[in-house]
């Protein structure tokens, strides 16, 4: 049919190709070819020319159409990936969209807490297969952009060394939840396993993470203490591609005071500065008195080792090269390969409003312990 070619597929000036651009054709006239309706038609029409090109590129933008809830854009997705997924193992806190299943806010966390980059859920041994961003509410102060880079790359272009390293000793992930008798001595300690798990008992608990290999421990107060071990470089389950993927960059101890000591460089505004520095002091102060067993979260080589801080910036340099930094605007829809296109938020001074869900949680990926 003659209306499911009126889109162009652009690619970015400058040589860039990420994300691919798909918008409505310029020569087109008339409200139904930007509206949900007909995107949702597009979609389903093309799942095949969708898949070939999100392999190809990593991440595809779908601009321009008008897009204006959670409804909506859930629609639209399941008419290209029915197998959505409301599970969500990750540390930072969300609200479901009123309205919809699977649709829920990107993070809630605050504007002003970067959140480095990062494939979803990749310390988990079955990480989504690919993840969706909405924007429904655009930012009008600076900031706020949902950065995405190639995290090929980063394994491409990192020390030989730094990665053989890597690759022999594998990582560890410490993740520790709140209980309802916590005492909160980490601020990074976000959420209670409660909120993790939709559940309050520990049995339930417990047995999921025996299926999934966790080690796991109850401590005092109700806490939970969960350790994740694996290779910390996987190869892409289509392309075979080698990949950097763990979070050894968001959880290790030194992640906060890092970005917005980057956001600094990138911005030049002095209180990110100031932030970096009472960032620094405040988790040397928490990592010294606590140790790296009872923070929030923290990463370490998969021996229980530390990884030299050294090594994380390195990581982040080359993460920050490759980033691209995307200005996000009304109904925007981004669809991501979370299995090599990672993403992330700069800071932004008000909160807006990017959504996301998540397709089916895969078995592709055969995480190595």
């Amino acid at each position: 049919s003659k209306k499911f070619k009126m889109v162009d597929i652009v690619i970015r000036e400058g040589g860039e190709t990420l994300p691919l651009l798909i918008r409505p054709s310029a020569g087109t006239e008339g409200e139904g070819d930007r509206s949900a309706g007909f995107l949702k038609e597009w979609v389903r029409a093309n799942r095949a020319l969708i898949d070939q090109k999100l392999l190809q590129y990593g991440a595809i933008l779908f601009r321009g159409f008008h897009v204006t809830s959670g409804v909506e854009f859930q629609e639209i997705i399941q008419e290209y990936e029915p197998e959505l997924s409301q599970e969500y193992r990750g540390t930072s806190p969300r609200k479901q969209i009123p309205g919809t299943e699977y649709v829920f806010s990107a993070s809630e966390l605050p504007p002003y807490f970067p959140i480095p980059q990062h494939l979803e859920m990749s310390f988990l041994p079955s990480p989504p297969r690919k993840i969706f961003f909405c924007c429904l509410d655009p930012p009008t102060s600076p900031g706020g952009e949902t950065c995405l880079c190639d995290f090929k790359k980063v394994h491409d272009q990192m020390d030989p060394k730094i990665r053989k390293e890597f690759e022999d000793k594998g990582i560890m992930h410490l993740r520790n939840y709140k209980g309802a008798r916590t005492l909160i001595t980490d601020p990074t300690m976000l959420k209670g396993w409660q909120d993790v798990f939709g559940t309050t008992s520990r049995e339930v608990v417990e047995e999921e993470l025996r299926k999934s290999g966790a080690e796991f421990q109850w401590r005092d107060g109700d806490s939970l203490r969960i350790v994740d071990r694996g290779s910390a470089i996987e190869e892409h389950p289509v392309t075979g591609e080698k990949v950097w993927f763990n979070h050894s960059q968001v959880f290790h101890w030194s992640m906060i005071p890092s970005e917005y000591y980057r956001i600094y460089r990138r911005l030049g505004k002095l209180k990110y500065l100031v932030l970096s520095w009472v960032m620094w002091l405040l988790k040397v102060i928490l990592f010294t008195f606590l140790g790296p067993m009872r923070v929030g979260f923290h990463a370490c080589f998969g021996d229980g080792s530390e990884i030299p801080e050294s090594y994380l910036e390195h990581i982040r340099d080359v993460m920050w090269k490759n980033m691209v930094f995307n200005r996000w605007e009304l109904g925007d829809i981004v669809l991501l390969d979370n299995y090599w296109i990672s993403h992330g938020r700069q800071v932004l001074m008000y909160s807006s409003v990017a959504v996301c869900l998540m397709g089916v949680v895969s078995t592709a990926l055969q995480r190595q312990p």
